[in-house]
């Protein structure tokens, strides 16, 4: 039975009017196609730590290497795709070849910069070391970039698409604002749901293994979750009744698309517990720090001029705000 004929059943059964089949096969069809290959690209970071010797990369070392391709990331201003796709090499790479600590950080310069070609982005190589405070020379990123798209070739040239967190949030937002206009619910989803912004509190979830290592449909259910009940929260004490029973309706169909997704509820709760320990963390802190210390060493011949002195340039902290719906 297909996606859009499951919800469509149910929604009967509960007696709430039926999305339109025809309209919403295109989304249920790429929900299916992700749910198909979603373990292939979200592998079992535990197999990180099984059987460690003292000098390979830990699960801490693999979390600092996130933080750093998030601080790349914007420092480039490449798109959010090339570091989901990063993350994704990244994690598939560690949990199939035991890598020595010392090689941590040029395999994530090298996953980034494979991301950014697969994306169709250029980076200019001697920037990209710079940025990245040298911790390897240019042949060693590209030869290390070689190495990563030699061992997931399968990944990186069979499928047509990735089935990263990132894709499963985009069509679950796309799922819950179809029916919530087909329902006709007033407050669609997209205008309590800001995409850019569940996007960057994704990151920070992939930015640590206490969240990360679930399935990336579940991350992404949950965060979508969690920020429904957040939204709730701020409706029930302003006693905005009206807003609280149009929430109620979307967190309805959380529900649907987890059994969808064949979500166990002991992993979502596990999941959840997990990402609100990690987004609470993020929101208390005024400022996030990226882990690489933000202050670079520049060599003279990085710059056009004449320069007679190496020096150091302080980089300003990356601010992130947390808006909030009214």
């Amino acid at each position: 039975m297909d996606t859009s004929r499951a919800m469509d059943q149910r929604s009967k059964r509960r007696g709430w009017p039926s999305p339109d089949a025809l309209n919403m096969k295109p989304i249920a069809f790429n929900l299916e196609e992700a749910l198909a290959i979603e373990n292939t690209y979200r592998p079992n970071l535990l197999v990180i730590q099984q059987d460690l010797l003292p000098w390979e990369v830990t699960l801490n070392d693999r979390d600092s290497a996130i933080h750093r391709l998030r601080f790349l990331r914007v420092w480039f201003d490449l798109p959010q795709s090339v570091f989901f796709t990063a993350v994704t090499y990244l994690d598939l790479f560690l949990s199939r070849m035991k890598v020595q600590e010392k090689y941590i950080r040029c395999l994530a310069i090298s996953c980034i910069h494979a991301a950014a070609e697969k994306e169709g982005y250029s980076l200019d190589d001697h920037k990209l070391e710079a940025a990245s405070r040298n911790v390897c020379s240019i042949r060693d990123m590209l030869r290390m970039s070689d190495i990563v798209k030699e061992k997931l070739r399968y990944f990186i040239n069979i499928y047509d698409r990735s089935a990263t967190c990132a894709d499963f949030l985009t069509i679950f937002l796309e799922v819950l604002e179809y029916i919530s206009r087909r329902w006709e619910v007033r407050l669609h989803a997209s205008e309590v749901l800001k995409k850019d912004q569940l996007l960057v509190r994704l990151e920070v979830l992939l930015s640590d293994s206490r969240s990360a290592y679930f399935r990336s449909s579940i991350l992404a259910l949950v965060l979508i979750k969690l920020e429904l009940e957040g939204l709730m929260a701020q409706a029930v004490s302003s006693r905005s009744m009206y807003f609280v029973g149009e929430l109620i309706q979307l967190l309805a169909a959380i529900r649907e698309l987890q059994l969808t997704c064949k979500i166990k509820t002991n992993e979502l709760v596990n999941c959840y517990h997990n990402a609100s320990i990690v987004l609470k963390h993020y929101d208390d802190s005024a400022r996030i720090r990226c882990i690489a210390n933000p202050m670079w060493s520049y060599r003279p011949s990085f710059y056009k001029g004449n320069f007679y002195r190496t020096f150091q340039v302080p980089l300003d902290i990356i601010e992130e705000q947390n808006q909030i719906f009214p």
